[in-house]
């Protein structure tokens, strides 16, 4: 199949998948909420996943400095 046929189709395809949103706009917002929240979930956890580590990088730095404090 040449480039231009499978450029043509593929705006066929994606024109296909926005026909039921078209029709039916309804769908519009439960659509969008189910792309978005993994998003937000993923955004959230990465977030959630950095102040982790840096308690746990302070927690360990205490450590190191009590270990040492006590065989002074």
């Amino acid at each position: 199949m040449l480039k231009h046929k499978q450029f043509h189709s593929k705006h066929a395809d994606m024109a296909r998948g926005l026909k039921p949103l078209v029709t039916k706009p309804q769908l519009l917002i439960p659509m969008a909420l189910i792309h978005v929240i993994p998003l937000a979930l993923t955004i959230h956890g990465v977030f959630k996943l950095a102040i982790y580590h840096e308690q746990h990088e302070i927690e360990r730095e205490r450590t190191k400095q009590a270990r040492y404090a006590t065989r002074s």
